[in-house]
């Protein structure tokens, strides 16, 4: 059986959490990726380089490890950022002209017999046993 519920405020507090945690595994991965970019560009210098600047591309190779955290909390920070802004503008908007109709449907994992049977007085919709969040 399906229900209609209309999400018409999104919490801020647990967006920006999920959103951080996410953002933090995704900058590490892009981090990561830069770090080995810049470690096989500086051993491809490495090989053209005179001995005067060796240093210099030494330097290079340390600068992609050193810069994974930094990539990892500056892209969980702007994009914290951006979907801080986004849900705020969703609730002003929302608040406006309603929220977005959401339908939910149950997995069918009930089976018919745990329903109860319906008497004289009794509704003809069964609740839930688990409620989602109040739902």
């Amino acid at each position: 059986m399906a229900h209609t519920f209309m999400l018409k405020k999104i919490p801020l507090w647990p967006v920006l959490r999920m959103s951080f945690v996410v953002f933090i595994i995704i900058g590490i991965v892009i981090g990561v990726f830069y770090a080995v970019m810049l470690s096989m560009w500086g051993a491809f210098m490495s090989s053209f380089t005179e001995a005067g600047l060796g240093s210099q591309v030494a330097m290079l190779r340390g600068l992609g490890f050193i810069l994974i955290p930094v990539i990892a909390i500056m892209y969980a920070i702007s994009g914290t950022i951006v979907v801080a802004i986004w849900t705020i503008v969703y609730n002003l908007i929302a608040a406006v002209v309603g929220g977005i109709e959401l339908v939910l449907e149950e997995n069918g994992s009930r089976s018919v017999s745990a329903q109860q049977p319906r008497g004289a007085g009794e509704s003809a919709r069964v609740p839930p046993e688990k409620t989602i969040n109040g739902f």
